[in-house]
């Protein structure tokens, strides 16, 4: 199955294809604790979120499309600022943390989906769009699969 994570991170996802699903869980709730750690996002809605990943592996339908709203709510004040006719050093930075924490809830969304390898692949990947360098992120998540 080719994935997203597949083009950026072919080792990993070739280690997750070959793990159990609950070391794919595991996989993704560590990245998605990565990512929130990385933007410094900390809500009610994404500590919930991460606590049930923790406990059940996956998240409600209700809760998945409370974390999709808060996605969209993040990229369009990404995307506001990147429509700005003249973005300074300090818009940027403010947008790219917003993409950022776009991503790290997006991640969050993902990994509570139903199939325990999609949903790792796909949430693994949204996560790494969090940093910078994600070759770090990788190499911790690969080490521990």
């Amino acid at each position: 199955m080719n994935t997203r994570l597949k083009t950026v991170a072919e080792g990993l996802a070739a280690k997750l294809d070959a793990s159990n699903s609950e070391q794919q869980r595991k996989a993704s709730v560590m990245a998605c604790e990565l990512a929130l750690q990385a933007t410094g996002l900390d809500m009610p809605i994404t500590s919930e979120a991460l606590n049930q990943l923790r406990q059940n592996g996956k998240l409600s339908k209700e809760q998945i499309e409370k974390l999709n709203d808060l996605v969209t709510q993040l990229d369009e004040k990404y995307f506001d600022i990147q429509d700005q006719d003249e973005i300074d050093s300090t818009s940027k930075a403010k947008a790219l943390r917003f993409f950022s924490q776009a991503r790290a809830v997006s991640s969050l969304s993902f990994a509570g989906g139903e199939n325990s390898l999609i949903a790792a692949k796909e949430s693994i990947y949204e996560a790494s769009m969090s940093f910078d360098d994600s070759a770090n992120f990788f190499a911790i998540l690969s080490k521990s699969i």
